[in-house]
């Protein structure tokens, strides 16, 4: 309980915007599952509309979250100055973020489970389906942030990956090389074989990604945008 009040001032500074994206991300779902229940869509679709929020809106959202913790700080020459690294803040930081989207996460698929709306895998497996796409999204969006120190750019290279694959999913699906790194093989294709290998392949690479990142991140340079040099 001695550090609940230097949470919370973590969760202040990732701001607002930050902290409200999983929010809207999961909003956004259900605004479109209503929509499409209005206009007559069967029960299977409005069933994946709900598995998409999970797999491919509240990662998107994370993903530029994330961008938005690491270089929205005002007071970020100060921290520098400070004992503590500035990598431990951003560390907690982005971990607020991590729990806010796992929180609705959890909650949304519970909520789909207990109204029989749930079409994923089983129940154990649940979480995969949206942790897996979340940590490898915020991986790319930190290392590019990390590399290029612009937040245009980030959040660029996120929505363009994120989009490229649902556009070419038929390629990612059917190649060999990038079936691996397919975020939205539950919702595109289902439950194959391949699939814990899928989610372990992009929860591996997500995590490596954003230990890059933390590392490029030690070097104070990296922290300040290109708005900023």
């Amino acid at each position: 309980m001695k550090h609940l009040p230097l949470w919370r001032h973590e969760l202040r500074r990732a701001g607002w915007t930050a902290c409200a994206a999983p929010a809207a991300a999961l909003a956004a779902t259900l605004a479109l599952t209503a929509t499409a229940a209005a206009f007559g869509t069967t029960r299977p679709q409005l069933e994946r509309i709900l598995l998409t929020g999970l797999e491919a809106l509240i990662p998107l959202s994370a993903g530029m979250a994330a961008v938005a913790v690491v270089s929205r700080d005002p007071s970020r020459e100060l921290q520098l100055t400070l004992p503590t690294p500035y990598t431990t803040t951003l560390g907690r930081r982005l971990a607020v973020l991590g729990i806010l989207s796992a929180a609705l996460s959890i909650a949304l698929s519970a909520a789909l489970a207990v109204g029989g709306w749930w079409n994923g895998p089983g129940l154990p497996y649940a979480p995969l389906v949206w942790a897996a796409p979340l940590l490898w999204l915020t991986g790319l969006a930190l290392l590019v942030a990390a590399l290029g120190r612009s937040v245009v750019l980030a959040t660029t290279t996120v929505a363009a990956v994120w989009l490229g694959e649902q556009l070419f999913a038929t390629s990612f699906a059917t190649t060999p090389g990038l079936r691996p790194f397919f975020l939205f093989m539950t919702t595109r294709i289902g439950v194959p074989a391949d699939w814990n290998a899928n989610r372990a392949a992009l929860a591996t690479s997500g995590a490596l990604l954003a230990a890059l990142a933390l590392i490029l991140l030690r070097r104070p340079e990296r922290l300040l945008t290109e708005e900023e040099t």
